[in-house]
């Protein structure tokens, strides 16, 4: 379930414009990046989760612009009548305002359930509302959620499927490509011919997002063979090379900063799950790492192996270099099955940002000496 381009209403296209397109900075200090660092703070702030669940209502019919409590009062009704069970307290904590997390995807795609939304819809909302990638189809959950709404399945009918799901074991020498899964998922025939086909395809973490870690450790090791020529001469121990690594990315030693006191003054969004020397270390070795942690090292990665090159001697030039990465990167992300650039996340937003700069690797340490200075 690919989506091409994600629509663009008036304020995204306002970010988009003010992002990509806005006067190129020439970042010497912090402050000389306050303007996207304060962008991306509202986008962080912004309840873009109840725009989308009033968006959706307004479309099934109920008054826009809906208070909290009343969206609130709509979704619990729609959880009894649509999937005969209460609204989760979590879902209810969404509609408070709490932000979505992304770890319980089988609440995100209910309450797409109770939205009454099809494939597609639900696609988009997991982009756009819940900020995460859709159907990773590697996962047992997403992979039924992807058959159960393709086939136009009852709630009741999924929440079968999902039941007899769980006696399922992980098949650690199943390694078929996420777009050969969404195929058949999208063909399959009959609860049988899925359920079996999902028995066989079942994974654990380390298995998820397989093209996507191979990409990463190229890409680490790019960067350290670099890093390696300097290595010897400044007599550093090649043991240190991850947190050497994470220098290079991020401008500062993870290590050292631990002890300074964080002034959050980035958005949660961009901050959390950024690579550390650990949790590197973890993705180098094939351990357990998240989604987000993933995709942001792979930005990161390909964030500086691309700026490290570019030549941003003006602003033509620095213009034309931004699109191609945007046009690079949203490439490598789609084929490494994670959700595709969107520039009101406040990750990607800033991480644009940087680029639209006459050095756009100064500029993203810039970013983070503002968290750590």
């Amino acid at each position: 379930m690919n989506i091409s381009e994600l629509f663009r209403n008036e304020h995204t296209e306002y970010i988009y414009d003010a992002t990509c397109f806005g006067e190129p900075i020439n970042a010497q200090t912090p402050e000389d990046v306050a303007a996207g660092i304060k962008r991306a703070i509202e986008l962080d702030a912004r309840p873009v989760f109840l725009e989308g669940v009033s968006a959706r209502l307004a479309e099934l019919g109920m008054p826009a612009d809906l208070p909290a409590e009343k969206i609130l009062e709509e979704i619990k009704r729609r959880y009894k009548a649509i999937l005969r069970k209460p609204c989760p307290r979590t879902v209810q904590e969404w509609c408070r305002g709490t932000p979505p997390g992304i770890t319980n995807r089988q609440n995100h795609y209910e309450l797409c359930y109770a939205l009454e939304m099809n494939v597609q819809q639900t696609a988009i909302f997991f982009q756009k509302y819940y900020l995460t990638i859709p159907f990773n189809v590697k996962s047992a959950i997403d992979a039924i959620f992807l058959y159960a709404l393709s086939h136009q399945k009852s709630y009741a009918e999924t929440e079968n499927l999902l039941a007899q799901a769980k006696e399922f074991s992980f098949q650690e020498t199943a390694h078929t490509s996420t777009a050969q899964i969404k195929t058949y998922l999208l063909k399959a025939e009959d609860d049988e011919h899925f359920l079996q086909y999902l028995s066989e395809h079942c994974y654990s973490n380390q298995q998820q997002f397989q093209f996507a870690r191979k990409f990463i450790l190229q890409e680490i090791d790019l960067l350290k063979q670099k890093m390696v020529k300097y290595a010897h001469e400044d007599m550093i121990s090649p043991a240190r090379l991850n947190s050497l690594t994470i220098r290079e990315l991020l401008g500062y030693r993870y290590q050292e900063n631990l002890k300074k006191k964080k002034t959050n003054r980035l958005p949660k969004r961009f901050t959390e799950s950024l690579p550390n020397d650990v949790t590197l270390g973890k993705i180098i070795h094939g351990d357990t790492a998240s989604y987000d942690l993933l995709r942001k090292t792979l930005m990161l990665l390909k964030f500086y192996h691309f700026y490290d090159e570019a030549e941003n001697t003006d602003p033509n030039a620095i213009g034309g270099n931004l699109m191609d990465f945007y046009e690079e990167l949203d490439s490598v992300l789609i084929s490494c099955g994670f959700a595709q650039l969107y520039v009101c996340h406040p990750f990607d937003c800033l991480l644009l940002y940087c680029a639209n700069s006459y050095d756009p690797i100064d500029t993203l340490y810039c970013v983070m000496q503002n968290e750590w200075n």
